[in-house]
């Protein structure tokens, strides 16, 4: 009984949602446990803000559903040098910026926007380092700040990820 009436409680939920989504069209409706904290995750590391995210902002590659087997995302492929060291990925070269009233994109994304989101958490000097208070929760919680020694353009749609000791999961 408990079951059925949970089970009928999501189906409910899910056809609010659903419903607002309808009448939305150009919002994006999102219904969660709970509200997130903001919606960037850089600047955020909660579960509940990094799931109302994961719509909206793409990263270098994703874990397959329900594994950790990870697949390409804004990245469509990589190298791992043969050191473990340097993660070499080749962006996809359709991907657009999402647009606003006040943001009108001219451009896709380029390896020059991957470089300069990894370089704004990684050097203080950086003059968007300090944007919304500079403090990168996530990046550095999962201490990247000391397994990561560089990032660089390679070409418009390639960059490398220099790691300073051992290998981290690309991302």
């Amino acid at each position: 009984m408990k079951r059925q009436f949970l089970g009928a409680m999501a189906v409910s939920v899910m056809a609010l949602c659903l419903s607002f989504a309808a009448e939305a069209k150009s919002t994006l409706v999102y219904c969660s446990e709970a509200s997130p904290e903001g919606f960037s995750p850089q600047l955020y590391d909660t579960g509940t803000t990094l799931d109302v995210v994961r719509p909206v902002y793409n990263r270098l590659v994703e874990f397959k559903f329900g594994t950790t087997e990870i697949m390409p995302s804004l990245a469509e492929s990589w190298e791992i040098s043969d050191d473990g060291l340097t993660y070499t990925f080749h962006l996809r070269k359709d991907v657009k910026f999402h647009s606003s009233k006040a943001f009108k994109p001219t451009r896709g994304v380029t390896a020059d926007d991957v470089v300069q989101s990894y370089d704004r958490m990684m050097n203080k000097q950086n003059p968007y380092s300090g944007v919304s208070g500079g403090a990168y929760v996530y990046f550095e919680g999962m201490g990247m700040p000391d397994t990561m020694k560089s990032v660089e353009k390679v070409d418009e749609h390639t960059e490398d990820h220099a790691e300073q000791s051992g290998s981290a999961v690309p991302g």
